[in-house]
């Protein structure tokens, strides 16, 4: 599961005193994962090329991408990280060479939105949609503590 779609391991809850000074936040088990009892898994094999998606949104994202004339950096694909040497931590970077010609990314993004498999993984989704965000867990421990822009 991609962390870049929502799914976190950790997430951080504000905590106070019994006279409501503030404590150092604490770390739980990200309500992400407990959610749901039954997750899909989407593997597509397209001439040669093997993909897996956990969510409709990692979909979505693939195909927004996939569907431009010219692929996006990927310092573009990963804010917030450092400008040394090539970012080579994102999925974009281990697609394999022939599937970013762009004659097979038509073809690769006209098979995914036409298969069946496909509109069944979407309608597994659709009745109980996969949330990101929960009220007072927050992403990081800076983002609990206040700290702006942290989160």
């Amino acid at each position: 599961m991609s962390g870049w779609v929502g799914a976190k391991k950790t997430g951080y809850v504000r905590q106070s005193s019994a006279s409501g000074q503030f404590k150092h936040p604490k770390s739980i088990v990200h309500p992400f994962w407990t959610q749901r009892r039954m997750w899909c898994l989407l593997s597509v094999h397209f001439n040669g090329v093997d993909l897996r998606f956990a969510f409709p949104q990692e979909l979505d994202h693939f195909l927004e991408i996939l569907e431009q004339k010219h692929l996006p950096s990927g310092f573009s694909l990963l804010p917030g990280q450092q400008r040394v040497g090539r970012p080579n931590n994102h999925w974009l970077s281990r697609l394999p060479a022939k599937a970013k010609r762009w004659k097979f990314r038509q073809q690769l993004c006209d098979f995914l939105r036409n298969r069946p498999q496909v509109r069944q993984f979407r309608s597994f989704y659709a009745a109980n949609v996969v949330q990101t965000e929960f009220e007072g867990v927050y992403r990081s421990i800076h983002g609990a503590a206040g700290i702006r822009g942290a989160d």
